[in-house]
């Protein structure tokens, strides 16, 4: 979870083998909220999904990447497709976030 400065960020995890699933929830400053789930692989500290939610009453998919450093995750950004919903090239994301989500119990 991240909760500073009005932005929230929380993810579940659930983790079987290499396959990752469960929700995001994504509330930034001045944004709409959006949550859903998404569908993925963990390999090398590195998720990788499809994420599946609900923004202004629309239905989307987009691909989103976090790599574990300690314990924190850290999203990444790369170049995405012209219709945005897929990184061009997984090797050249950067995990440089200013908000990692830092380990906390599920309620």
């Amino acid at each position: 979870m991240y909760d500073q400065n009005n932005t929230r960020i929380e993810l579940t995890l659930q983790l079987i083998k290499k396959k990752a699933s469960r929700t995001i929830e994504y509330a930034l400053a001045k944004k709409d909220k959006n949550t859903g789930t998404f569908k993925g692989t963990f390999e090398n500290n590195i998720l990788i999904a499809d994420y599946t939610f609900q923004s202004e009453g629309k239905k989307s998919v987009r691909q989103v990447a976090f790599q574990l450093h300690g314990e924190k995750l850290v999203e990444g950004y790369g170049e995405v497709t012209a219709d945005g919903t897929k990184f061009i090239d997984i090797s050249k994301i950067k995990f440089n976030s200013t908000m990692p989500l830092t380990k906390t119990n599920c309620n």
